[in-house]
């Protein structure tokens, strides 16, 4: 369980730092076409679903840990992986004591320390290169928004918002069984690019 902790107040502070960054932006990037601000209910909820977004970006960069043979996962951890994962799959949606939990059981009963401190570096990585993306996304003036780590689209506020529809639907077809954080079920294994990536790594280790 320690593990888990140190990672979550890791991952914690990354994502309210990122909040933080939104929030002092210079004054002439505000008011941008198709840019908005977390208000505090907003910001309550998604830090309420903290969990479950750590679980969803843990979880896509399991399969990078394959890159290095000396970090892959072995024939008996994928034994163990692939239930877990595939239950992922197929819930309705997640809360984040379930999410918890999963990571619980992926952290501190299946990867070995040397495995999770890969992760913590490969998350690091990432995250560095997103907070330059938003710079250079400022910088150009086409609107950065808010990082939610494991929310597959990346940015709440941004430009990669839904698509509207003829009909202003923002795209409810592409949502559906997947949900939206806090209004509802939602779980980002669903559908979508953190779907299909899902699905391709539990084929792989199913493989081993």
């Amino acid at each position: 369980m320690l593990k888990s902790a140190s990672r979550i107040l890791l991952l914690g502070a990354v994502l309210l730092g990122a909040a933080s960054a939104q929030q002092t932006q210079p004054a002439q990037g505000q008011n941008r076409p198709g840019q908005r601000q977390l208000d505090p209910a907003q910001r309550a909820r998604f830090q309420a679903m903290q969990s479950i977004f750590d679980l969803a970006s843990r979880v896509s960069l399991l399969s990078e840990l394959e890159k290095d043979k000396a970090n892959a996962v072995t024939k008996a951890q994928a034994k163990q992986l692939v239930p877990l994962l595939q239950k992922l799959q197929s819930a309705a949606s997640l809360t984040a004591a379930d999410a918890t939990k999963t990571l619980s059981q992926i952290e501190d009963k299946i990867l070995s320390d040397k495995q999770v401190t890969a992760l913590d570096d490969l998350d690091l990585k990432r995250q560095e290169a997103r907070r330059v993306a938003r710079q250079k996304a400022g910088g150009s003036g086409q609107g950065g928004g808010f990082r939610i780590p494991g929310l597959p689209g990346g940015a709440f506020g941004g430009q990669n918002r839904p698509r509207q529809t003829a009909q202003g639907q923002n795209g409810q077809g592409q949502q559906a069984g997947r949900g939206s954080p806090g209004s509802g079920p939602f779980n980002p294994f669903k559908q979508g690019r953190q779907a299909d990536a899902l699905k391709a790594y539990i084929a792989l280790l199913q493989k081993k």
